[in-house]
Formats: structure tokens, sequence, C-alpha cells
């Protein structure tokens, strides 16, 4: 088998696999949006895994990476994260698989009352997170960059509201945040794209029709941010509520309740803390 069939032979193989790859907000990650928050900028770095998979550092654990910036009563973050484990192979190895996931995600925040001086908090909330997959990348390598090739994304919407707790030299912020995710692939194309390899037409199926489907589910978080010396803070959360999965053989998204717990930290001057 030549260079060209076997990455053929891979990418439709990618293809048809990636009906079961419904993720974004960088599955298994809480969504922070803890309400209080000032002027300034901060980044930070944060891990988390299913709660059924306990507190070990394992296959399910994700990580992510970000910044976030406040002005006045808007703030808005930025994250790329994806699974730790896989994170450390491709670092050390520089090898890429097909069903390798990155996701990409934003959030902005507007506080409609509270900070400052006061100790309870409320913002509103929406974003958006989207999938790369490997899969996409090969796709893009034998057929062409500008082909569509399905992204799964979601756009949270909701509200968060925040009370802070003096502890004499330090605080604590507790928050929750309920919200509506609206979740669906979308860039699909017209029509299934089919590649030819050694003279053998393969087609994936069930891609025109992946954007199809929207689904809004409810989800709720909970956390806790411990500022320290207003330069650095450590925040903990935990999020639960039904998720989308594409089933692989039906290609329909079905919902399951699934919970996350997460920890991080950040480091800057103000911002989401």
């Amino acid at each position: 088998m030549t260079g060209k069939m076997r990455v053929g032979t891979a990418l439709v193989v990618g293809l048809l696999g990636f009906a079961a790859q419904a993720s974004a907000q960088v599955r298994g990650m809480p969504l922070f949006t803890n309400p209080r928050y000032a002027t300034g900028l901060r980044v930070h770095a944060d891990v988390a895994q299913p709660t059924e998979a306990g507190t070990a550092l394992g296959d399910l654990t994700v990580a992510q990476v970000g910044a976030s910036f406040v002005l006045g009563p808007i703030g808005v973050g930025a994250n790329v994260g994806t699974n730790f484990n896989r994170l450390r192979e491709i670092a050390a190895d520089r090898t890429y698989k097909l069903e390798d996931n990155f996701t990409a995600s934003a959030i902005a925040q507007f506080r409609v009352a509270g900070g400052g001086r006061s100790n309870l908090s409320l913002s509103i909330f929406g974003g958006g997170s989207m999938d790369i997959t490997g899969s996409e990348i090969a796709y893009a390598t034998v057929v062409g960059a500008s082909a569509p090739y399905p992204k799964f994304a979601n756009f949270p919407v909701g509200v968060a509201l925040g009370l802070r707790v003096p502890l004499g030299l330090a605080s604590l912020n507790i928050w929750g945040a309920p919200r509506y995710v609206f979740s669906q692939y979308v860039n699909c194309p017209a029509t299934d794209p089919s590649v030819v390899v050694g003279g053998v037409t393969y087609t994936a199926t069930g891609l025109s029709t992946m954007c199809d489907q929207v689904e809004r589910n409810f989800r709720w978080a909970v956390g806790v941010d411990l500022p320290i010396l207003r330069i650095m803070s450590i925040r903990a959360a935990y999020d639960s509520g039904k998720e989308p999965l594409r089933d692989p053989v039906t290609g329909i998204l079905q919902m399951q309740n699934v919970s996350f717990w997460g920890i991080g930290a950040s480091i800057g001057i103000g911002g989401m803390r």
C-alpha cells in the first residue's frame, strides 16, 4: 500500500469515526463563570475530569490554558484545551492521531449588579466553543483546506451569581451559574464527500446531514475562588447537567447526564478572580 493509499484509508476511517466525537467546552472541564471581577488581565491554567473518574489523574483528565481581560463591567476570556495525557504524548513524540481533539472556547460576561465594595455580584454571560480534530486536519491535507468539514460547537447562555466572604487579609468568592447550552455541528458539506484511493471510491456517509440537529440542554456550575494578594487566585468548580453524545450508528445526538470537577490557578492584575 502506498503512502497516499494509507493516508486515504486512514482518512476514511477517521471520517466515519468522527460521528462519535461530540464534545466542546473541553469535554470534562467545568465552565468557570465567577461574576466577581475587576479591570485587568489574567492568565490561567486548569485541570479537570468527570466525577466518575475519581481524583487520580488518568486518561479522562483534560487540561486548558487561557487568558481573560476585563474593562469595567465587561469581561472576556478565551481558552484552549485537550486531553492531558495526549498533550504530553504529542509534546514528547510530535505525532498526531485522527482521534485527537482540541477545543477552543470564548466567553463574555456583563456584570449587571454588584462588584466593588458589594459582597454580591450578578452577571449575564454567553459564549461558544468549537472542536478541532485530527480527522479534520487529515481531511484538509487530502481533500483541500477549503473543503467544508463538520465542526461540533456549543453555545452557552446563562447568569452567574457570586457571594464574597471576607476573611481578613483574604476573601472567598462563592458563585453559581445556571445556563442553557445550544449544541450542534456547523460547517457541514452540501453533499457527502468522496475520496478516490487506488481506484477505489470511499464516501464519508452522513457528513452532509450532521448539521440538521440542534440540541438545547440545561447545565449548572458552582465554584469557589480564593484570591491571594490580588495577584494570584486558586479556583475550583463543579459542573453538571445534560450533554449531547452522537450515536456512531444512528448519527443522532443523544443526551446523557455528566458531571465534572476542576481546579486551577490564575495570575495577573485585576481581571476575573
